[in-house]
């Protein structure tokens, strides 16, 4: 028999939520976009540098969240192991690479190499982080390998009882108008779909683009209508991402997010860009603290206006679904673990082929 409830991913989820059902994460996985606004001359910047510069804005937010998502390059196991992540704050790895070369048309997540979910999960991470581009109006032969490399990634971490979260990025290609309204209302649409979509394949959270511009009040109102459609699609907790707007926007965008039924934020730019651009040792370390407080108030407006996600379960339902010696079928002949109801729809299964292996292999 295959338990209903993965204890593995369960502890994994509630590792990154605060004591009151929130994910108030910030996010700090950047990597040359970081290191670039480090000094005036991009190429003083050493890798130590960087590896510094996250520790001391980790260090100095770390008691106003639940958790930080981190990259292995220049942060998560550097982090873990000088302290700057303590113990009682959760930790998200990235398994993405970035790639700002992007092509023509149509984009390809492509795979950190030599990285993976089980090594995410031997680094001791609570949750694995999917930067999942999605355009499937574009090429449907890419829109395919991306469906595919999301159900495979989504069995693996399964395999592994280690937490998914998925951040789809709808994206403008050659020859649109990001600035016109058809392409902003097609973006909002494919905002929405992107998250249908990845809800459906066995996901356990959504890092989500906020589905609308909040320059206008009709802009506000038909934001908010966006987001309370997104929150009745989907069948696991959201958050949004701050995309690099202004601190005053996000804190908006986040109120309306959390009004329709988001549980917090997993935002990065908005938070500490301000901080990383000063490079004076002590205009750094009171812009650092500035970031604190924003999310401080960012923390605020998620528990005003926000939905809990409950990562625990009553005692008579653990007891049917955690039967004694449960353990003896979990994971055993490369059983996979049912889905948790509380958190995932059911899977797809993943096609025969590797697509995961073929995207590390080829950057596209």
């Amino acid at each position: 028999m295959l338990n209903a409830l993965d204890p593995g991913k369960l502890r994994g989820m509630q590792r990154v939520t605060s004591t009151d059902g929130f994910f108030l994460i910030c996010a700090l996985d950047h990597l040359s976009d970081f290191a670039e606004l480090l000094a005036p001359d991009p190429a003083t910047v050493s890798f130590g540098d960087v590896v510094a510069a996250k520790d001391a804005i980790i260090r100095a937010i770390a008691p106003s969240v639940s958790a930080v998502l981190l990259d292995p390059l220049y942060g998560l196991g550097h982090l873990v192991a000088t302290g700057a992540v303590p113990a009682n704050v959760g930790l998200m790895s990235s398994i993405e690479d970035e790639d700002y070369t992007y092509p023509e048309g149509a984009r390809r997540t492509r795979f950190r190499k030599h990285w993976s979910a089980r090594r995410i999960k031997m680094s001791g991470a609570d949750v694995c982080k999917l930067l999942w581009f999605y355009r499937p109006d574009l090429d449907p032969k890419v829109a395919e390998h991306q469906r595919a490399i999301l159900r495979q990634l989504a069995e693996e971490c399964a395999a592994l009882s280690l937490p998914l979260v998925v951040e789809p990025i709808w994206y403008p290609v050659d020859g649109e108008n990001p600035t016109s309204e058809d392409w902003k209302a097609a973006r909002v649409r494919g905002i929405i779909a992107s998250a249908v979509e990845a809800n459906s394949v066995g996901i356990d959270m959504l890092k989500v683009e906020f589905p609308g511009y909040l320059d206008t009040s009709a802009g506000r109102e038909q934001a908010a209508r966006a987001c309370q459609e997104l929150d009745a699609s989907v069948d696991v907790p959201w958050v949004i991402l701050s995309a690099g707007v202004g601190y005053e926007e996000f804190r908006a965008q986040l109120q309306i997010a959390c009004e329709a039924g988001a549980s917090g934020y997993l935002a990065g730019r908005s938070i500490w860009r301000d901080a990383i651009t000063q490079h004076e040792p002590d205009a750094r370390a009171n812009a650092i603290a500035e970031a604190r407080g924003r999310l401080d108030e960012l923390n605020e407006v998620t528990r005003k206006y926000g939905r809990p996600f409950c990562a625990v379960k009553p005692l008579n339902e653990v007891l049917v679904e955690l039967p004694a010696e449960w353990y003896r079928d979990w994971h055993a002949n490369e059983h996979r673990p049912a889905v948790s109801p509380s958190l995932q729809r059911a899977r797809q299964t993943a096609p025969p082929s590797s697509p995961i292996r073929e995207s590390r292999e080829a950057a596209r």
